[in-house]
């Protein structure tokens, strides 16, 4: 089962820690001037757990946690929007990330992390099945801040 995140982390790897958003592009031309998402991530063996902060409204910060085998089995989701997620591991610091609604596929992501430029790279596609009707494409650069 996909789990909301514990604030626990066990042995992590070095693509593990705290990373702020550097750069931002969607496809929609909808980024809002003001976007902000702070992420602290894990990867540890085949577990990988996630904590996003978007504090683009600072009055109203979203929060999204989750915390998930990286075996590409489709697991129940407790979280929320998705009902049901996906994990794997692609490749070394390479993972797809799948994000399910009434069993339709709304989110896929590509994770990457860059050892060279210690940095997460994410690209993904909302599908028009997104809660405003929209869809979009997207690149998000993370860079560590501890």
């Amino acid at each position: 089962m996909i789990a909301p995140a514990t604030a626990a982390f066990a042995a992590p790897s070095k693509s593990s820690g705290d990373f702020e958003e550097t750069h931002a592009y969607w496809s929609n031309g909808k980024l809002p001037a003001t976007f902000h998402l702070s992420i602290t991530i894990s990867v540890d063996g085949d577990l990988m757990t996630y904590r996003g902060v978007n504090s683009t409204d600072p009055e109203h910060p979203h929060i999204a946690e989750w915390s998930g085998k990286l075996d590409g089995q489709l697991y129940p989701f407790d979280g929320g929007y998705f009902d049901h997620m996906k994990l794997l591991e692609v490749s070394p610091n390479e993972y797809l990330i799948e994000k399910y609604r009434d069993g339709a596929l709304v989110v896929g992501e590509f994770w990457n992390y860059l050892p060279e430029a210690d940095k997460w790279v994410r690209h993904g596609v909302v599908a028009r099945a997104a809660a405003d009707g929209s869809s979009k494409a997207y690149i998000e650069e993370f860079s560590r801040v501890k």
